[in-house]
């Protein structure tokens, strides 16, 4: 081949590849950036929005972990069609849409040393099977259970009917005649200094339960309405509850119930900011707690075990028939000075 020619092939050999570095995206790398961009953008906002929208918003946050599965689902679709633009913005969606979203895990900076197991549970207005239910309390060695959504008839049937009643001596005030509002405080301590949360359309109750050595703790069970239909209702509980928790001056505190909020929640995460939870010992990621019983599997974690001046040592969940939430075992060592660091 002549020189001139060699000169031309290396020329055009060059052009092509500096044609090949300023080609335009294609069509189909466009149309997956521009999808990625309205899926992304969106989740990654929605869980620092502290707004309703007539419940829409709450609503969505809840569905936040599966949103953010279903992002990377894309995104690996995205990045077999070759759209790594795309894949990479749906993938840092989803990163950024569920970080709000995890169980906070933090070292709690007291020194603790006296053990309390509290049990939660939505017994969904009573209709939870009693045997279960005792037998969980007993294989978990509850000293304290928080029932919501529950009335006399099962709370008799656990304490007489399956023999807690020596097990767990004590309780707050009986519960309202309508099951969907009771809540109760079980306890194998005595119990004293009882009083009434406010702010919930359903029955909140709180007493201080001391245990044998001396060691005091306030006990809470709430249970604010969910976001479903009500969502003024359910922001102005979920911040009733923050304020009581706020103006109660005991330096040892545990909150447990239904909350209807996860950690996708802004005025959840408020609530949270000077307690530690239960959770945080079983790691970072949001356990689901509801929905059971349901075509769907689980997807938001609702229920929830809250404390000050105490440690996390243990988190677990149970189903029992007859609820649509599982159960929550939660393990603590109360601080042994007063206002212990929550973590």
């Amino acid at each position: 081949m002549a020189d001139d020619e060699l000169a031309e092939s290396s020329d055009y050999a060059r052009f092509e590849t500096h044609d090949r570095r300023r080609r335009p995206l294609s069509r189909r790398s466009l149309v997956w950036i521009v999808i990625s961009v309205v899926l992304a953008v969106p989740a990654a906002m929605l869980p620092h929005l502290d707004a309703l929208a007539g419940g829409m918003i709450p609503i969505a946050q809840s569905l936040l972990p599966v949103g953010a599965l279903g992002l990377l689902v894309i995104a690996v679709v995205a990045a077999v069609s070759r759209a790594w633009i795309g894949a990479t913005v749906l993938v840092a969606g989803a990163v950024l849409s569920v970080v709000p979203v995890l169980t906070p895990v933090g070292a709690a900076a007291c020194t603790a040393s006296t053990p309390l197991t509290v049990l939660s549970f939505n017994a969904k207005f009573a209709g939870a099977d009693p045997g279960q239910l005792a037998d969980l309390i007993q294989d978990a060695g509850a000293n304290v259970v928080v029932l919501v959504e529950t009335d006399e008839h099962l709370i008799n049937q656990i304490l007489d009917g399956e023999g807690l009643a020596e097990t767990l001596p004590h309780r707050t005030k009986q519960v309202s005649t309508n099951a969907y509002k009771g809540s109760v405080v079980l306890s194998a301590h005595p119990l004293s200094a009882e009083e009434d949360i406010p702010g919930s359309v359903f029955e909140q109750v709180s007493a201080v339960a001391t245990l044998p050595d001396g060691t005091a703790v306030r006990v809470a069970a709430v249970h604010p309405p969910p976001p479903v239909g009500q969502p003024e209702d359910w922001y102005e509980a979920v911040t009733a509850i923050d304020e009581w928790i706020q103006a109660t001056s005991d330096p040892r505190l545990v909150v447990a119930g239904d909350f209807n909020s996860s950690f996708s929640h802004p005025v959840f995460r408020r609530l949270t900011a000077d307690l530690a939870t239960a959770a945080q010992a079983a790691g970072p990621i949001p356990w689901p707690t509801w929905p059971q019983e349901k075509p769907v599997p689980a997807f938001t974690a609702i229920d929830h075990v809250l404390a000050r001046g105490a440690v996390p040592r243990g988190w677990a969940s149970a189903y029992i028939e007859g609820s649509d939430h599982r159960a929550v075992i939660a393990n603590w060592a109360l601080c042994d000075s007063a206002r212990g660091v929550s973590g």
